[in-house]
This record gives C-alpha cells, sequence and structure tokens, in this order.
C-alpha cells in the first residue's frame, strides 16, 4: 500500500471545497491528527509495517462522509444522514476508494473499520477487521475530544442532566445520542466515550496529549453543579488510571 498516493488524492479531494469553511478545516485536520494517532497506536501495538500504514489509511479516510455530507446538506449534523455509513457508500459503493488505495485486499478492513467506527457498538466480525475497528474508534475519540473543546461551546448545569442519562453515566455506559441535547447533554456524551476505549495504550495516548485534561478545562461549570462535576470527573479519571496501570504492569 502507498500512503503517499492516498494524501495526495485525499488533498485533491478536499480542494474541492473551500478550507476556510469553519465547517470544512477542522475536518481536514482532524483527519490527518487520527491518521497520526492510528499510527502511534499501531506502533505500541507491535504492528507490522503494512499493517501501520493500513491504520494510517483508515484514519485519513474514516471522515471522509462529513465532506460529502456538507456538500449535499451544508451541514456536519448526522440528522441528515449517518456520516461513517455515507462514507462507506462514497468509497465503496461509489468505487472511489480505487481514488486512494489500489490495492482491494483490504477493502473489508477499512469497509467495517469507517463504517462501525461511530455506532454505539461494533458487530461480530473477523478478527483483523474487529482489530482495526477498535482502533479508528479509540484514536478518533482521542482527537475529538480536541476539537470538540476548541469548537464547541462546552457548559455543564446539573439541573439539566437527565436523571437517566446520569445513571447511565455512573454505570459507566456509552451514551446514546440524545436528540436536541443541551450544553450539559452533549459534554455527557463526550465525557461517556471514555468508556468505549479499547485499548490500554489508547489511554496512555489520550493522557499523553492532554486532550482529555484541555476538554475538561474548557466546560464552563455552573455555580450549583460543582459537586457533580467533581464526581463526573473522578470517575472519567478512574477509567482513564486503570487503563494506564494495567499497561504499566505489563
Amino acid at each position: 500500500m502507498d500512503f503517499e498516493k492516498c494524501k495526495k488524492a485525499f488533498d485533491a479531494y478536499v480542494a474541492t471545497y473551500d478550507k476556510t469553511d469553519e465547517r470544512i478545516e477542522p475536518k481536514y485536520r482532524h483527519s490527518y491528527a487520527v491518521s497520526d494517532l492510528m499510527v502511534e497506536l499501531a506502533f505500541r501495538l507491535n504492528l507490522s509495517d503494512t499493517e501501520i500504514i493500513l491504520a494510517k489509511i483508515i484514519g485519513l479516510l474514516h471522515d471522509i462522509g462529513r465532506f460529502e455530507q456538507f456538500r449535499q446538506y451544508h451541514s456536519n449534523s448526522d440528522k441528515n444522514i449517518d456520516h461513517a455509513d455515507e462514507s462507506c457508500h462514497y468509497l465503496f459503493e461509489e468505487g472511489h476508494i480505487r481514488d486512494f488505495v489500489e490495492d482491494n485486499s483490504y477493502d473489508n478492513i477499512i469497509e467495517k473499520a469507517i463504517r462501525y467506527h461511530n455506532k454505539y457498538s461494533i458487530p461480530k466480525m473477523e478478527e483483523k477487521e474487529m482489530l482495526f475497528s477498535k482502533m479508528i474508534r479509540d484514536m478518533d475519540k482521542v482527537d475529538i475530544y480536541k476539537q470538540a473543546a476548541i469548537h464547541i461551546p462546552l457548559a455543564f448545569n446539573a439541573d439539566e442532566v437527565d436523571e437517566k442519562t446520569l445513571k447511565e453515566f455512573q454505570e459507566e455506559h456509552l451514551l446514546y445520542k440524545i436528540e436536541n441535547p443541551s450544553s450539559s447533554d452533549t459534554v455527557m456524551l463526550e465525557l461517556a466515550m471514555i468508556f468505549d476505549i479499547n485499548f490500554d495504550e489508547s489511554f496512555d495516548i489520550l493522557v499523553e496529549t492532554d486532550n482529555f485534561d484541555l476538554f475538561l478545562s474548557m466546560v464552563d461549570v455552573a455555580p450549583n453543579s460543582e459537586k457533580l462535576w467533581k464526581k463526573i470527573r473522578e470517575v472519567c479519571f478512574d477509567r482513564i488510571n486503570q487503563g494506564v496501570k494495567r499497561l504499566t504492569k505489563e
């Protein structure tokens, strides 16, 4: 596989959009950030050189449906379409994957990883498909914390948090997407992603990037919410520290 070919084709594709648009440029940077994070995780998982390139390609292409989504709806909201499904439609149903990757040997892995990177859970699949699906889910989340901190106004008010949502969080469950979420709902949804990290190495990367701390620092916490906010933070840091400790013991 040739990552440089993929990179060149991806840049040519994005060049058809206005990268100065505040809805396009962050998606472009996110694609490259996740691609780099996938390489870091692949190294830590001791994958082969070919698998490292594959991981890098999956990271770069995982959100290409966001651009197609913008082309069709001038929006990045999944209320219109599921952007992961749209990525797979563009790449595999329309055949554009060959614009980026000549070798079709890894199509199933690429397709499964991209399609399920944003789903609530991953269905049963082949071992390598599962590996790369888990990898992209993890590294996507690592950068989402940074992107959310930079681009989304974040506020937390305990009075806005639904009791069911709080219960699910306290049980350390990944939260379902909430229709018409408040800012507090959005914060809870983002924080709960920590419960769907698959590799201890991913927790280590999350700590090293400082993306999670950046996210927390950007949340405007209402004065009446400090006590609950402290408990929520503790739950998250406990989960992160468990992963890092397991890794250091190996």
